[in-house]
């Protein structure tokens, strides 16, 4: 199971954290994780100023979060948060989605 965390913070989106592993598939064709994966590294590759933000991408987990207000970049998080909320419409077997203010 996929577990992400979302942080919202003043009508921002401050974190994402994504941990675990879908076991949708066998290692190496697992279509859930290789989604998740392409939209959380997606989604870091297209931050401009990447000085403004904690990145830590790895087998199993990931982390993108904003350590200044941003506008530019939460719109980066903020697809970055629908698509992965797609997903969990398809696959909510294998990822979930937890929502926190803070």
């Amino acid at each position: 199971m996929i577990k992400v965390t979302v942080i919202h913070q003043d009508n921002l989106i401050k974190s994402i954290e994504i941990n675990g592993h879908a076991g949708s598939g066998p290692k190496g064709h697992d279509l859930v994780c290789a989604a998740v994966s392409a939209i959380i590294t997606g989604g870091a590759n297209a931050l401009d100023n990447k000085k403004n933000y904690k990145v830590v991408l790895e087998s199993g987990h990931a982390l993108i979060e904003m350590k200044e207000k941003d506008e530019d970049g939460n719109k980066v998080l903020s697809t970055v948060w629908v698509m992965l909320k797609t997903v969990e419409e398809s696959y909510s077997q294998f990822i979930k989605i937890e929502d926190k203010d803070n």
